[in-house]
This record gives C-alpha cells, sequence and structure tokens, in this order.
C-alpha cells in the first residue's frame, strides 16, 4: 500500500454543544466528515481509515453511506490524537509498507481539498521528510498549535495553545491538523508519547516530533488559511460561513 489515509473523529466535540457528534454537524449542506471523506478519497488512497469512539454507530454509518470502501478503528479509553492515530496504525499495519505514506487529517476542517492535500502530498514526497505538517499563516492564531521553526526552516518544534509560553503565542504559524508521515517512522515512534501536558492526553503532534529519530520533520505552508479552518465551536461555525458566502460574492477578494 502506497497511500493510507486516515481521518480522526473520535471526540465528542463538546463545545459545539450539537445534537449529533461532531463529525455529523453539517456546513453548506453536507456533514464535516462528509466534505472531509471526499478530500481524502480525491488523493486516491488505497485505504481510508475513520478512527471512532463517540457516538460511535452514527459516525460510522455516515462514513460509510460516503465512502462504503473506508475501515474503521476504535479508540480506547486513552485520550488524545495521538492515541487515535496509534488506533488507526493498528487497524492498518497488515498492509502498511514502512516506505508507504500515511496521510492524517482531522474531521472538522469543512473546507479541506483534494487539491490542498495533493500538494502537501507532493511536498513531502519531494522533501523525503519523514513527516510533513501542514500549515497555515493566520492574523490571529488563538486557539490553534504553534509551529516553531529552526533557521534551516525545519519544525523544531510543536506547541499546543494551552501549553505555549508567551513568547510562543507570538508566533503566527500555526497547525492545522493535517498531516503527512512516512509509515516507518510513524510505527516507530508508536506508543513512546507520554501524556505530561495540560490536557493529559496524547498528542499527534509528540508523535510527529519522535519522527526526527527517522528525519527531518518539515511544513508546508497553504497560501490559503481559510480552506484549513478547523471548527470547534458554533462560533467558529457561524464565522466560517460568513467568510465563505464572502469569499464566493467576491472570489477575487474585491
Amino acid at each position: 500500500m502506497e497511500l493510507a489515509c486516515v481521518v480522526l473523529a473520535a471526540g465528542k466535540g463538546s463545545r459545539m454543544a450539537s445534537l449529533v457528534p461532531k463529525p455529523l454537524v453539517k456546513f453548506e449542506g453536507r456533514t464535516f466528515l462528509e466534505r472531509v471523506l471526499k478530500a481524502a478519497e480525491g488523493v486516491g488512497p488505497e485505504k481510508v481509515c475513520v478512527v471512532v469512539r463517540h457516538e460511535r454507530e452514527k459516525v460510522e454509518r455516515e462514513a460509510s453511506r460516503v465512502l462504503p470502501s473506508c475501515v474503521f478503528a476504535l479508540q480506547d479509553e486513552v485520550p488524545g490524537t495521538g492515541r487515535a492515530m496509534e488506533c488507526a496504525l493498528d487497524a492498518l499495519k497488515a498492509d502498511l509498507a514502512p516506505d508507504s505514506t500515511v496521510l492524517a487529517m482531522a474531521s472538522d476542517i469543512p473546507l479541506l481539498s483534494s487539491s490542498i492535500l495533493s500538494s502537501l502530498l507532493s511536498a513531502h514526497r519531494k522533501s523525503g521528510a519523514a513527516a510533513t505538517v501542514l500549515s497555515a499563516e493566520v492574523e490571529n492564531p488563538f486557539g490553534y498549535g504553534r509551529i516553531i521553526l529552526s533557521p534551516e526552516g525545519e519544525v523544531e518544534k510543536l506547541v499546543e495553545e494551552k501549553d505555549a509560553s508567551a513568547e510562543e503565542r507570538e508566533v503566527r504559524l500555526v497547525n492545522t491538523s493535517v498531516y503527512a508521515f512516512q509509515a516507518g517512522a510513524l510505527n516507530k515512534a508508536k506508543g513512546r508519547s507520554g501524556r505530561q501536558n495540560a490536557q493529559g492526553e496524547v498528542y499527534l503532534t509528540d508523535l510527529l516530533m519522535l519522527c526526527r529519530e527517522s528525519g527531518k520533520v518539515a511544513s508546508f505552508t497553504c497560501a490559503d488559511p481559510l480552506m484549513l479552518r478547523g471548527v470547534n465551536d458554533r462560533l467558529q461555525l457561524s464565522d466560517l460561513q460568513r467568510d465563505w458566502a464572502g469569499r464566493k460574492a467576491f472570489p477575487e477578494g474585491k
């Protein structure tokens, strides 16, 4: 298998205050999950794995409707996106060659597109990196994980908002929760991340930084941050709907 996609859809998403699981919240008539699955499908993976836990039956039903060929990984009681990825690796391991690519993405990025994912994959493969994080430069980075680069332009540190120092919070290069991994490097990092952080979770960003033992960790910046904006609550959903409507009305920014 040359390419597998992992969609992280296990979280409760309590901040959405929704009657349905967060991946099933709709943006312009289509669920978040449908939109992300279609973006993943568009890059031609041999397998798409959806990680589930909260209200898993509903999430699995929607995923199977959109992409009948997808497989599922059930996240256990250990919290965090890093643990979700580890559960996905267990589900994929029979088919995952060390030199294959694993493309991972959150399920709450409604405007994520196949073209953006293709650009990330191209940059990742061209650089020969063990892992590549899709980044964006934003005016207001509040709530996002920050990306700290070395003088050589490689990823030196990824830090979540709650764990960031005052200086790190000033950084405007942010993590979009979309990543490309070399499968061998990711499997080497699996099971080695602790939970010594503000949220007591296994962070996927920690697994990503452990990939530095296998090679460099790179950053690929998307020029259009709007397309990578994640949605955590109703206010963010409303803001995205407003800004997307404005983009469609004035596509050239005029």
